[in-house]
C-alpha cells in the first residue's frame, strides 16, 4: 500500500506527470477540485496518483473499468484525507466497481435466534480493510448534480476511516486527543438522537434518514453532507459541523 511505500517510491509516483486526460474528467465529475487553491489542488493531484497506483481495481458484473472511473473515484476518496498527512487510504486492499446497483447476500437477525437470509440491492459496501464496492451509475448521477448531498464514494470510504478504531464501525473514527474524542462523542450522540426524533415525528432534514440506522451510518452520511453541503450543515447543525471540521482538518466551504 502507498502508506507503506519507501520514500523513493512515493517520490516516483508524485513526480510522474498528472494525466492531461484526467482534467476533462474531473471538470465533469469532481467540481470541487477547481475551487481548491493551487497548493491544495497539487496535494490532491499527487494523492490521486498514489491512490490509483497503490490499489487493486476490478470491474465487476461485466463493467469495463476505465481511466475515467479511477480518476473520479480517486478524487473523491482523496478529498476525505486532504487535511491529513500523506494518507492515501492504504489500509484498503481493493476497489470493485459495478455498472449499477447489484445484489448481495443479506442476513438479518430478527430475534429469538431467528435469522432471515436473502439478497438485497446495494449501491456500495465497505469491508474492514476492503474491498470497497461501488456502483458507477449512482456515482455518476450524483457527482454531476448538486440536487442532494449524496456521494457513495465519500460514504463508503468514511466507513474505512471508522474501521481504524477496530473491526466494527461505531461512528467514532480515530481522534487525536481524549478531549477531542469526548467532544466528538458528546456532539455526535446528541445530533444522532435529535435526528432520530426529527424522522420519528414525520419531519425531514438535510441529513438523510439513513443516518438514523446506526452511529456508523450517521458518521458516513454526515460525512457526505459535510463535503457536499457544507454551508447548509454549518448553518443547520453548527456544533456537528465544527467537530467534523476539526476531525477532517479542512473546511469545504472555502475549498
Amino acid at each position: 500500500m502507498c502508506s507503506l511505500f519507501e520514500p523513493f517510491q512515493r517520490r516516483r509516483l508524485v513526480a510522474r506527470p498528472f494525466p492531461e486526460s484526467w482534467n476533462a474528467v474531473l471538470e465533469r465529475n469532481a467540481l470541487f477540485r477547481s475551487r481548491l487553491d493551487p497548493a491544495r489542488r497539487t496535494l490532491l493531484d499527487h494523492a490521486m496518483l498514489c491512490f490509483t497506483d497503490s490499489h487493486t481495481w476490478e470491474g465487476c458484473g461485466g463493467f469495463s473499468l476505465r481511466e475515467e472511473h479511477q480518476a473520479t473515484i480517486a478524487a473523491h476518496a482523496m478529498r476525505l484525507t486532504l487535511g491529513f498527512s500523506e494518507d492515501y487510504l492504504g489500509d484498503v486492499d481493493s476497489i470493485l466497481v459495478y455498472p449499477s446497483a447489484y445484489e448481495a447476500p443479506h442476513r438479518q437477525h430478527i430475534g429469538s435466534g431467528v435469522v432471515m437470509e436473502g439478497h438485497s440491492q446495494r449501491i456500495g459496501e465497505s469491508w474492514y480493510h476492503g474491498p470497497v464496492i461501488l456502483a458507477w451509475d449512482d456515482i455518476q448521477s450524483h457527482v454531476q448534480s448538486s440536487r442532494r448531498p449524496h456521494n457513495v464514494i465519500l460514504h463508503e470510504f468514511a466507513h474505512q476511516l471508522d474501521f481504524r478504531n477496530g473491526r466494527d464501525a461505531d461512528g467514532i473514527p480515530p481522534i487525536e486527543t481524549n478531549e477531542q474524542a469526548d467532544e466528538w462523542v458528546s456532539v455526535t450522540d446528541a445530533a444522532y438522537d435529535q435526528l432520530c426524533k426529527i424522522y420519528e415525528s414525520g419531519r425531514t432534514d438535510l441529513i438523510d434518514e439513513y443516518a438514523t440506522v446506526s452511529k456508523a451510518e450517521f458518521f458516513a452520511v454526515t460525512t457526505e453532507v459535510f463535503f457536499e453541503a457544507s454551508g447548509l450543515l454549518a448553518k443547520q447543525w453548527p456544533e456537528l459541523f465544527q467537530v467534523m471540521k476539526r476531525f477532517y482538518n479542512q473546511d469545504p466551504r472555502i475549498g
